[in-house]
């Protein structure tokens, strides 16, 4: 396993609940969802409230969060047993301390694997249990750790999750950070995510979803 440990910073994160339906499905061996976001009318939701926006513009997704301490989330109404999530990511305007990725095992509102990098190099797996708030399941446990793999700034990450029986990988542009074990979830949906730290005003922009089987 390899793993970068150097910094650790803490995060709190509030809950939204967000969800979207839909995305093309294809029948080539491994695939078994993949959006690129150029139809707006591939099923993700678009809508507008106080707290975050979310819709599609340029060939891309966006999550928009207006309130610091806010985390939104979208996914294509699927379920899976283990699986591979992948999204390429990137940060469009707002704070570096925001964090930004993928789901795994989304079995509802309340339970499901985070897989999340920030804009100023951090990383980290969580999981939310019964409603209850974002755990670390990696590092220490105390919150995100940094990696120099990670592009910081607004630079684009491929950030790719591996949900396979009760280890959970995360890799960033083609390396393995860091994989854990855990049995909290076995079967779900998967998704995009982003949330606000310190303030809001975050954009965050996805491109290239892809599932395939594991």
């Amino acid at each position: 396993m390899k793993m970068h440990h150097w910094f650790v910073k803490s995060c709190l994160i509030a809950f939204t609940l967000l969800l979207a339906c839909g995305c093309s499905r294809d029948d080539d061996a491994g695939m078994l969802l993949q959006d690129d976001f150029d139809d707006a009318s591939s099923g993700w939701d678009v809508d507008e409230h106080d707290e975050f926006g979310r819709g599609y513009g340029e060939g891309e997704y966006f999550i928009e969060l207006y309130k610091p301490n806010w985390f939104a989330w979208a996914y294509p109404g699927q379920r899976f047993d283990d699986a591979s999530v992948e999204v390429d990511v990137h940060l469009a305007s707002g704070s570096y301390d925001g964090h930004f990725g993928v789901l795994c095992r989304h079995a509802n509102l309340k339970n499901f694997y985070y897989f999340a990098i920030s804009a100023d190099g951090y990383y980290a797996i969580f999981r939310r249990v019964d409603g209850g708030d974002l755990e670390t399941l990696s590092g220490d446990g105390s919150g995100m750790v940094h990696s120099p793999v990670i592009k910081t700034g607004e630079q684009p990450n491929d950030v790719r999750a591996v949900c396979q029986g009760n280890e959970l990988s995360l890799y960033v542009n083609d390396e393995l950070l860091e994989t854990v074990t855990d049995d909290a979830h076995t079967r779900g949906d998967v998704g995009i995510g982003a949330g606000s730290v310190s303030e809001g005003g975050l954009r965050i922009q996805f491109d290239d979803f892809i599932v395939t089987g594991q």
